[in-house]
This record gives structure tokens, sequence and C-alpha cells, in this order.
């Protein structure tokens, strides 16, 4: 089974992953699934849909993305190690470190690394905004999220994390252009502003998902307690 999904998905998309990536990223299919069955790790339930839909579907839109090897990035928000874990499958010349305040969840994202034998990633389990105020502050070069909230949210708390220069990585359905104009505006105060598609295309990067560029320095006051930030997520929405 996981021998024809994982080649007709590399026809797709006209790649080849090599016998050691195949192999893996559907063993990690495979841990989700089963520790999926003891607590509540993903949402998706069935093999096909955690391979294809989680463990795919982290990398796809990343396939082609071209940076300088050693990259640094933080994955946010991590859970079952979700985008993190395949990112650092398919990207094995980038480094990250994976970030949840769930105990649970870290333990799993451990167990992932030492049974895959995973060197460029490391778990850490803290809140992000505290980790953003201090020790983590300015490290990376990338932050991804997937399903972690609200984009003003995850603007706040991934902001002061980036180097000027770095990136956060969005996946959406969502498109940066129709953001509400408070929302926007809150983006722009975090010293962000939205990648243009042509400038996507200087780091491989595809039209999907949102991207933003960190143009400008994060005030210190940022990122605020969570409760704070969750205040203000009423005056966000249209």
């Amino acid at each position: 089974m996981e021998h024809s999904i994982l080649r007709e998905w590399e026809q797709k998309n006209n790649i080849q992953l090599g016998i050691e990536k195949e192999k893996l990223l559907w063993e990690y299919a495979e841990l989700v699934y089963h520790a999926n069955k003891r607590f509540n790790l993903a949402g998706l339930k069935t093999r096909h849909d955690i391979l294809i839909n989680l463990v795919l579907g982290s990398i796809e839109p990343l396939l082609h993305l071209d940076v300088p090897r050693g990259t640094l990035f933080a994955d946010i928000g991590t859970g079952a190690g979700i985008p993190g874990i395949p990112v650092a499958i398919y990207h094995d010349e980038l480094a990250g470190v994976l970030i949840d305040s769930n105990g649970k969840k870290i333990s799993f994202v451990k167990k992932v690394i030492r049974d895959l034998l995973l060197d460029n990633v490391q778990p850490l389990q803290e809140r992000i905004e505290t980790a953003a105020r201090t020790r983590l502050r300015n490290a990376f070069h990338i932050v991804f999220s997937r399903a972690l909230g609200s984009i003003s949210v995850v603007a706040e708390l991934a902001a002061p994390m980036l180097v000027s220069g770095g990136l956060l990585y969005v996946y959406s359905h969502e498109r940066a252009e129709d953001l509400p104009a408070p929302v926007a505006e809150h983006i722009g105060s975090l010293g962000m502003s939205a990648l243009s598609i042509h400038k996507r295309a200087r780091y491989g990067l595809s039209d999907v998902n949102m991207v933003f560029i960190k143009t400008g320095a994060t005030q210190d006051t940022f990122p605020r307690n969570m409760s704070a930030i969750k205040r203000d997520l009423n005056k966000f929405t249209s």
C-alpha cells in the first residue's frame, strides 16, 4: 500500500524521494496512526489520510524550497510533529526545533526522533510565547505553523523568533491580501509584511499558503501573554 501511494504522489509531483526518505515518511505516518489510537494526537484517523494529508501535505508546497544548508527553522505548535518532522525528513539539509507545550505530544515527538534516528531536529516543551521572549528570540530563519490558530496570533508568536529577513510560513487556505485591515496592520506592527508571489520564487515557493517576511525589528513588548493576545481576536475579525 505505502509504495503505491508514495509512488503515485512522486509521479504527480515529478520527484523521486529515494528509498530512505520513502521509508522514513511511511514509518512516521505509521507512528502517528498507532499513537492516535491511544490519545488525541491528530484529527485524521486513517493511514491514508495521515500519510497523504498530514505527512505528504506538509512537504508538497515546500518541495522546491531553496534556502542555504543549515537554515534553522521552528515549528510552533508542532503537535504530532506536523509539519516539522516531514520537513526535516525531506529537507535534511535544514535543522529545526519543534515546539509545543503539551507534554504528551512532545513525548511522542521525542519517540519519533529516537525511532527514526533523526539528527536534524530537536523537541522543546515550552509555551511558545515564553520561548519567543527569551532564548529563542531572533533565532530562526523560518518559522512554520500549521493549524495553530488565527494568523494574528501566529504572527505575534512567530515574529520575535525570526531573524531579520526570516520567513513565516503559514499553512492556510486564506490569502494574505484578503486579510482584514486590522489583521494586516497588526502584522505590520510586528515588523512583518506579506511576501509577494514574485519574491516567493526566490525561495522556491509557490503561491499556495501564506508567507511573510520580517522586514523590521519586533518591539520588545511582543509577544504578549496569550490572554492579552486572545483578547484582541474580536477586533481582528472582519
